[in-house]
């Protein structure tokens, strides 16, 4: 009998308006999206491949160590290129389905000896040439599926009992050997089946135009994620489909089932999601917490810049660096003669603490040892100073963001559209949780130059701030930045929580339209 119900169900769904109109409606979407999404991939892979090339050689143009503090390298040609490494971060070919935070966030983080990395900065933005074209980058097929789909999952849902009732099919079905359990189990097989059909036709879509972008790499592990979240957008339409059987079952119109389920999908899929996340919103009042960071990092700086202006005057000088105790020698064809340092005792917003010192044609003398000597102290105190000013810094600048945002997740897993969003995004590896993950991967790779300095005793050598011939640091070993990106497992793991909530509305919303069913009157 669930045979019967189920045949019978699917052909009134497949023949209904709402469902071509919201099929083409999403198709439309899907393609129009899927174009610019599939563009994005292309120019941040583009711009990954290039910067990553450019990582690599950067480091045999460093030819002294304390570049790697300020980001820019000074040299007698009088050429500046960036000299601090770059910690890249891969683009995400699954953004196309689910962009979770990965349009908002960057590519690239600048890995400086005294800053302790916290955010990323984008290495290329995109921008399309076509300005409606722009307009679908603000969402995904997450998000099509959130409105579009869900939409028609409660509207062909909301008629399946009251419909059936008023037209005087359901009490004629009743009368048969079918059971009302029977009946509501072929409705529901029929309503995932016919809701299956756009899913699976949006998802070949977006696939055919991911596989043919340029660069493209998928491997195994996308084909799971991507056969994990096409089982979980099932799990979404189900559950917004047993929410409209829900109402069905509890009312006797079809007109009031249908005002109902209107109602319930604009609260559950727009009003609820939106107001926590408006509500919650990790970027309010950032400009003030910014400031105030920033005040306290400065004051944490002030009180190293006294405790090495000390340093300097017990060795009888007046400032740090002392760099009138080293002897230059004039200027030859082959070598300019360049004394340039600063950034000591400076603290900029923008750009932290980023010391600099360089000095060509240094002279053997016997105040060269002690000048050493001060730099070593001095820069391994900057390196004490620049974690007690990122401890001052980070409950404004990461704590409260990320505070905000696991309030932001709790609340959302507790609404189908935010469950589903925040899973999608987690196994799409989109997230904002992996990107967090990625920042602490950073500064553990901050942690490996700080050491391969220290191994080489670097902050007092000469190479510091010289690279006369035979003088010049080799970084040909320093450590190079590999980003470790989570399993389908860990993905899976993370998720788990938001998956954990769609089934359980799923399993309670079936039990609970049995009941209502059960002591429906079909008269």
């Amino acid at each position: 009998m669930i045979g019967i119900v189920f045949k019978k169900e699917m052909l009134s769904h497949l023949l209904s308006q709402r469902f071509a109109a919201c099929t083409i409606l999403a198709v439309v979407l899907i393609i129009a999206n899927g174009v610019l999404t599939s563009q994005t991939y292309v120019h941040k892979k583009a711009s990954y491949l290039k910067q990553r090339a450019i990582e690599d050689n950067k480091l045999h143009e460093v030819t002294y160590y304390s570049a790697l503090g300020s980001d820019w390298l000074t040299s007698p040609n009088d050429s500046k290129p960036k000299a601090a490494p770059r910690a890249l971060r891969l683009p995400r070919p699954l953004a196309v389905f689910a962009q979770g935070a990965e349009r908002q966030l960057g590519q690239a983080v600048k890995v400086l000896l005294f800053e302790v990395p916290y955010q990323a900065e984008e290495v290329s933005p995109f921008q399309s040439s076509n300005p409606y074209l722009a307009i679908f980058a603000f969402f995904d097929i997450v998000y099509i599926f959130q409105l579009v789909l869900g939409l028609l999952a409660i509207l062909i849902a909301s008629e399946a009992i009251s419909g059936e009732k008023e037209d005087g099919t359901l009490r004629l079905m009743l009368t048969t050997n079918a059971s009302r359990a029977q009946v509501l189990t072929g409705k529901v097989f029929a309503g995932l089946t016919t809701l299956a059909i756009p899913t699976t036709l949006g998802f070949i879509l977006l696939t055919i135009l991911l596989l043919g972008s340029e660069n493209i790499e998928v491997g195994i592990g996308e084909w799971v994620r991507l056969g994990l979240l096409f089982a979980l957008s099932l799990l979404y339409l189900l559950v917004f489909y047993l929410i409209g059987l829900a109402i069905s079952c509890a009312t006797h119109r079809s007109a009031t089932s249908l005002i109902y389920a209107l109602f319930t999908w604009a609260l559950l899929a727009i009003g609820l999601p939106n107001g926590i996340s408006a509500l919650l919103n990790e970027q309010a009042n950032m400009g003030e917490k910014h400031a105030e960071a920033h005040h306290k990092a400065a004051q944490v700086w002030k009180a190293f810049d006294r405790e090495v202006a000390d340093l300097a005057r017990a060795h009888g000088q007046t400032r740090y660096f002392p760099v009138d105790m080293v002897k230059q020698l004039p200027p030859t064809r082959e070598r300019g003669t360049i004394s340039s340092f600063g950034g000591t005792g400076t603290y900029s917003i923008r750009d932290g603490q980023t010391p600099s010192i360089y000095l060509s044609n240094v002279a053997d003398s016997p105040a060269l040892a002690t000048f050493q000597d001060i730099v070593r102290i001095g820069e391994r105190l900057r390196l004490k100073y620049a974690q007690s000013a990122w401890n001052e810094k980070a409950p404004l600048l990461e704590g409260f963001p990320r505070r905000i945002h696991r309030w932001n997740d709790r609340l959302q897993r507790l609404l189908p559209a935010g469950a589903y969003a925040q899973a999608a995004s987690l196994l799409a590896g989109t997230s904002r949780r992996e990107y967090y993950a990625f920042i602490d991967q950073v500064r553990a790779y901050r942690g490996q130059i700080i050491a391969f300095l220290e191994e080489r005793d670097a902050f007092g050598a000469r190479e510091w701030f010289n690279d006369d011939e035979g003088w010049r640091a080799d970084l040909r070993d320093l450590p190079r930045f590999q980003e470790r990106s989570w399993t389908v497992a860990e993905s899976l793991y993370h998720a788990w929580p938001a998956l954990t909530s769609l089934l359980l509305y799923a399993a309670v919303l079936f039990v609970f339209a049995n009941r209502l069913f059960a002591r429906y009157d079909a008269m």
